[in-house]
Parts: structure tokens; sequence; C-alpha cells
């Protein structure tokens, strides 16, 4: 009765997780890449960051929680070493690492201006990085589960 309930919970966290992760890197970062004004853009990522973080935090607790659940019963398989290693980076970013990352990048050196344009494209590459992992970890899951 456990696993069903667990495996739907792991789904839709992870639909809601990468879902929202896709809409940043394709429809988000675009928006902000068209942006002229560098405070413009700051404004529109942190409103962004600020709403889909405690989204992607609460998925991804629930994802690790259930997929803990799931492992305990079908066991570590290369599908789950996969989809491991991708839940620990994005709780890695979301719980600590990218405070790091991003008081680094929005901190300017004194008397210099930010390149809001340079930060942005970099921060885009680095989304579209983390997304094809996202979606090589989901396709390993699923040939791991129907294979």
């Amino acid at each position: 009765m456990l696993y069903p309930i667990a495996l739907t919970v792991h789904i839709i966290s992870i639909i809601i997780w990468i879902g929202g992760v896709s809409f940043v890197t394709m429809i988000t970062f675009p928006m902000i890449q068209r942006s002229n004004s560098s405070l413009e853009q700051v404004m529109m990522f942190q409103g962004t960051e600020h709403r889909f973080g405690k989204i992607a935090k609460l998925m991804v607790i629930l994802a690790g929680m259930s997929g803990l659940l799931l492992i305990t019963e079908k066991g570590l398989s290369f599908g789950a070493w996969v989809m491991i290693a991708v839940w620990t980076f994005y709780a890695s970013l979301l719980f600590g690492l990218e405070k790091i990352i991003f008081k680094k990048i929005f901190t300017k050196p004194s008397g210099e201006e930010l390149d809001t344009k340079k930060i942005f494209s970099i921060l885009q590459a680095f989304h579209w990085v983390i997304l094809a992992l996202s979606y090589f970890a989901v396709a390993a899951g699923i040939w791991t589960a129907h294979y």
C-alpha cells in the first residue's frame, strides 16, 4: 500500500520540480535577456527565484523522501544512482550552494558595474545543463522501471 503512494508523490513532485526548472530555463531567462534594464533583469529574476525557490525546495524534499521509500522497496539500480546524483546536486544548490554562488556573481567589486547580460547568459547556460541532467535522470528512471 505504501509503494503506490510513494510512487505517486515521487512522480508529482518531479513533475512540479523539473517542470519549474523547464519553465525558468525556457521562458523566464529568455524574457530576462530581452530586457535592457539591469534593474528590471535582476527584479524579474529575484521575483521568479524567490517564488519558485520555495516550491522547488519542498518538491526536492518530497522527491527525496519518496525516492528513499521506493529504493527500499525496489533496490538500487543504474536509474536510481542517476536520480540520486541529480537529486544530491539540486539539494546542495537549493539548500546552500546557490546562495554562495549568487552572492559571488551579484556582488560587484568596488567601482565596477555588473554586466547583467553576461551574468544571465551564464545562468541560462547553467540552467540548460542542469535541465539536461534532469531529463537524463527522468529517462534513466523510466528506463529502469520498465526494463
